[in-house]
């Protein structure tokens, strides 16, 4: 029976505080006495203390001369490369070591420049990635090692690249394949490439790199056709700003294109020009929406977001759209840029049409999009000549059948409706004319229209294709330095297809067309390769 008074029975958290308190204050001496009988005292504790520390002392010394055991990475597959552990194994340290918290923060720039961007909501390790881009951190900026990985994950969902532990369900079927090492080797050799030309790729896109203004872009004279082509370079070998080697490269183009839309201001907001008004600020301005588009549906993969992207490539892309003529193409005029009344240029309408293409594998739902595509999918039929060519017929002159046909048929091929019969009488026009003049770099070579001949004839396939992948990838690789860089090409009549037509931005404009071709093999699926709505099976319908 519990003999306590009923007041001590009902105490308090006070009271009992108060007890415990007395007690342990009571219980002290008798402590403090059992101390001394077992001859303690301060020198004995002074010496346990400097034990300890001599002890703790040995401890560290030998953990830090003691090897840490090597984890092999996983290796890069690709021809010529290597595992590229190093760089790659510092950066994540680095995030496995920051906490995954979410707060909100403020990021007034991607780089120090006057793009001013919104509040972003972040974790702790995709801000940190961030800071590794603007600072140069592990695997990004010039003079890093890039035979390593050199893109965005090792394998389809590794730990490391886009969409982590989902691979890349996210990404487009149609530009997927260009994301993994091991599918890149496989559509490589399906298609006619080799070891050569990834190696080539790969020492373009580092000349490329060493080759880059302070600010960003690429060129003098077209900064911002340069840096588009540049781009669409990096992400033809899947380089977005989270690429180990090219990351910072990459944001720096990236961010430089957004700067110069929003300083731009009416009536040339948001044109991609340096010049807007001039008649050349319609090619750049097309140029630069498509590397923004196909940024955009990388970015979504990525761990940090890119504020403002979206919004500037869908200004970008509606200019495209405001200004296609009722005809379906599009023109241009000195003073005002984009002429919407003026449009019977098949030339300039072969990047706008394809700055629409990336928009559609976005899957975002901008007006008016679906309607330009059907107009100017009219517009590249009625091109075509009695012939089967497309274009005009006079062979010395501007905007021929010679130069243009492959960028008509790229368009009806790859805008997802074109007429059948007329892309298959092109197709074997072309090839006919390629069989009867085979191309050399030396004499009538328009590295322009073999970019368009070279994915046009990729997209076709067969025989027409295969005669074709000889001819071009012989002349290609037997004419790149040994920096990464290309000759100077031998053109004909019609100097406006070479690229000398670009004055000093020559030798970046001639890079980039070439590593695009070389990157051909991969950079998108064959049309006749996608199962019935599965190629494009996220693109906007047309209605």
């Amino acid at each position: 029976m519990n003999k306590e008074s009923p007041h001590k029975q009902h105490a308090g958290p006070h009271e009992e505080i108060v007890e415990t308190i007395y007690t342990e204050e009571k219980a002290a001496p008798r402590r403090e006495g059992y101390w001394h009988q077992a001859g303690g005292g301060s020198l004995a504790v002074s010496i346990m203390v400097h034990a300890v520390f001599i002890i703790i002392a040995i401890f560290l010394v030998i953990w830090q001369t003691t090897p840490n055991p090597v984890v092999p990475e996983p290796g890069n597959f690709m021809p010529g490369g290597k595992g590229g552990g190093g760089d790659r194994s510092m950066a994540l340290q680095k995030q496995r070591h920051v906490t995954h918290a979410q707060p909100r923060m403020k990021i007034t720039s991607v780089s120090r420049s006057a793009v001013a961007l919104p509040n972003v909501s972040t974790s702790m390790t995709q801000m940190a990635a961030l800071i590794s881009l603007q600072t140069g951190g592990a695997g990004s900026g010039p003079g890093r090692s890039s035979g390593g990985n050199g893109g965005m994950g090792d394998n389809m969902g590794g730990d490391w690249g886009p969409g982590k532990n989902k691979g890349f369900t996210t990404l487009p079927l149609v530009i997927r394949s260009r994301c993994s090492p091991a599918e890149r080797t496989q559509k490589m050799k399906e298609n006619g490439g080799n070891d050569l030309c990834e190696a080539a790729v790969r020492k373009s896109l580092r000349w490329l790199q060493k080759n880059q203004n302070k600010d960003g872009s690429w060129g003098e004279s077209h900064k911002a056709a340069m840096t588009g082509l540049a781009l669409l370079a990096y992400l033809g070998h899947c380089e977005t700003p989270e690429s180990p080697a090219y990351g910072e490269t990459v944001l720096k183009g990236l961010t430089y294109l957004m700067e110069l839309a929003a300083k731009n201001k009416a009536p040339f907001d948001g044109i991609f020009s340096e010049k807007p008004g001039i008649v050349s600020s319609t090619y750049e301005h097309g140029i630069a929406t498509y590397a923004l588009g196909e940024m955009y549906s990388f970015s979504k993969l990525g761990t940090t977001p890119i504020p403002g992207l979206r919004e500037c490539f869908e200004k970008g892309a509606l200019i495209i759209i405001n200004k296609q003529a009722p005809n379906g193409a599009w023109g241009y005029k000195d003073g005002i840029g984009y002429d919407p009344y003026g449009g019977n240029d098949l030339s300039v309408t072969g990047w706008q049409y394809q700055a629409i293409k990336a928009a559609r594998h976005t899957n975002l739902d901008i007006p008016g999009l679906a309607g330009a595509v059907k107009k100017v999918e009219r517009y590249l039929e009625s091109k075509q000549t009695a012939e089967g060519g497309f274009g005009n017929t006079d062979r010395n002159g501007g905007y021929n059948q010679w130069n243009l046909t492959g960028t008509a048929l790229l368009g009806l091929q790859t805008l997802g409706t074109g007429n059948a019969g007329k892309v298959s009488r092109g197709i074997r026009w072309l090839a006919d004319q390629m069989a009867n003049e085979p191309r050399a770099w030396n004499a009538d070579c328009y590295l322009y229209t073999w970019y368009y001949d070279t994915q046009a004839l990729f997209q076709k396939g067969g025989e027409p294709w295969r005669k074709w992948n000889d001819q071009f990838q012989k002349e290609v690789l037997t004419n790149q330095n040994g920096d990464g860089s290309y000759r100077a090409e031998g053109v004909g009549p019609i100097a406006a297809a070479g690229t000398g037509a670009a004055g000093a931005d020559k030798d970046v404009y001639r890079a980039c067309v070439c590593t695009l071709m070389l990157e051909v093999y991969y950079r998108y699926l064959k049309v006749g390769d996608r199962s019935a709505g599965a190629g494009e099976s996220n693109l906007m319908p047309i209605k």
